[in-house]
């Protein structure tokens, strides 16, 4: 069945359907999933390439698709990514740069391996075409009014409706096509779980994105902002309805019910049509389920999975939890944020002291605590920022260390947590140190800054 088609011997798609929808049945088991962007940069400028140049970005999904075999994936003609024999995708991100998203895996252990190997695997692949695959929270040599945009038909509809905004809109281009995010996706299985996940992770992001911030301007007429995360700072200040005030929605849900209604008050960006990817019309979702698109066709679950991911929350609901909030990190701390959220949101007794230190936080503070977090400070993470923090991080250890006590995880997957640690024990988030190092270990030359964050062509590297 086509999505957005619906035939007129079926149902007609209603609220309950998509309530019904998030309640997991059949699953006995969490697993976990690991989303890791990369910019595909030229090793000596630091500055991403374009997707139709020699040695570009299609020459490598081409080459990766000889390399390591898998399914194309099509948009509008292009090729935009890959199907991997193990489970796991390469999808290009709007600007071009490259997605590792992993097969669900049983622990972090194994997710974080998996990343690893596929990516040094890339990174393999890329070297011969003179590309590099660079780690860490965003792409700081790029010239945002030259951003070279991938060929999918929803970057243009989505800068159209970025467009439209206004100042609302004014950031996206650089959301979208400059910063880069390390995301993890966690299981419920049960609607109690699923709310109490929601709620913890929603509370606990703004004080572990502060411990994480890692994008602070090298180049260019922004260097002294004194900003230290830009994927926070702009984050909140595009689509308001999509992101910060989404989140202090979700923050309030008490059941599925009341959740999907939220998420039903916008309308689609895009839809996919048998026409390819199109404009999702006016109407809130809502409206669409009563009323149908106006082209004689009605939403289908299709739709509603693609709505999903239209909306940027702290943490996206879909079946499976999404964070989204904190920084990419360096290659060589690639374990620290899932390690973090499976820490704090896979044991119970863990999950609820979490959502215990967090509870007395208001919406409005969490989003304060964001916002201070992006902006940075020469004295450093705010004091009552970092005490909290430091306290969860604390707690990430012993849900950690329980999963280790069950053979659930690796041993060694505690010792990931360290970098955590000394930015709460020190109040200097990665990017502080990554402002020093530009400085003096990198004399502000590109070519040594990708060198240091850059994923190697080994394991060992």
């Amino acid at each position: 069945m086509s999505q957005g088609l619906v035939p007129h011997d079926e149902p007609q798609l209603k609220i309950p359907d998509l309530v019904g929808w998030f309640r997991p049945t059949g699953r006995h088991s969490h697993r976990i999933g690991l989303e890791v962007e990369c910019g595909l940069v030229r090793p000596d400028t630091g500055r991403s390439v374009s997707y139709d140049e020699p040695a570009g970005t299609r020459a490598l999904l081409v080459a990766l698709l000889d390399g390591l075999g898998g399914d194309p994936i099509h948009e509008g003609g292009a090729l935009v990514g890959l199907s991997l024999p193990d489970g796991a995708a390469l999808t290009l991100e709007m600007a071009g740069a490259i997605e590792y998203s992993s097969a669900p895996q049983a622990s972090v252990s194994e997710s974080v391996a998996a990343a690893r190997r596929g990516l040094v695997e890339v990174a393999r692949v890329a070297e011969p075409l003179r590309l590099r695959l660079l780690t860490g929270a965003h792409l700081p040599f790029d010239d945002p009014a030259g951003i070279s945009w991938a060929p999918k038909e929803r970057t243009r509809i989505m800068r159209r409706w970025f467009a439209q905004l206004g100042d609302g809109g004014r950031l996206s281009d650089q959301v979208m096509g400059l910063t880069l995010s390390t995301q993890v996706s966690l299981d419920a299985l049960d609607e109690a779980e699923y709310l109490e996940k929601l709620r913890m992770l929603l509370g606990v992001s703004p004080f572990l994105a502060a411990l994480l911030a890692n994008a602070p301007a090298l180049a260019g007429p922004h260097r002294d902002d004194g900003l230290v995360s830009r994927r926070m700072a702009y984050w909140r200040r595009i689509d308001p309805a999509r992101c910060q005030h989404l989140a202090s929605r979700l923050y309030a849900v008490t059941d599925l019910a009341e959740m999907v209604q939220v998420l039903c008050e916008l309308p689609m960006i895009y839809r996919r049509s048998d026409h390819g990817y199109v404009p999702g019309g006016p109407h809130s979702f809502r409206e669409s389920l009563r009323d149908g698109f106006g082209d004689g066709t009605r939403p289908t679950i299709a739709d509603w999975r693609t709505h999903l991911g239209q909306v940027w929350p702290s943490i996206r609901p879909r079946r499976t939890l999404e964070t989204r909030l904190p920084d990419g990190q360096a290659w060589d701390q690639l374990a620290l944020v899932p390690a973090l959220f499976v820490g704090l949101a896979e044991e119970p007794a863990v999950r609820r002291a979490a959502l215990d230190v967090v509870s007395e936080f208001r919406t409005e503070a969490l989003d304060l605590i964001a916002v201070k977090a992006a902006q940075g400070s020469p004295d450093g993470i705010n004091p009552q920022i970092r005490e909290v923090a430091g306290h969860l991080v604390h707690l990430a250890e012993k849900g950690l260390a329980a999963r280790v006590a069950r053979g659930v995880e690796h041993p060694d997957i505690v010792k990931s947590l360290e970098p955590a640690f000394h930015s709460a024990a020190t109040g200097r988030p990665p990017a502080d140190a990554i402002v020093a190092r530009w400085t003096n270990d990198w004399a502000e030359r590109p070519d040594r800054y990708v060198a240091a964050l850059g994923i190697p062509t080994d394991q060992t590297g």
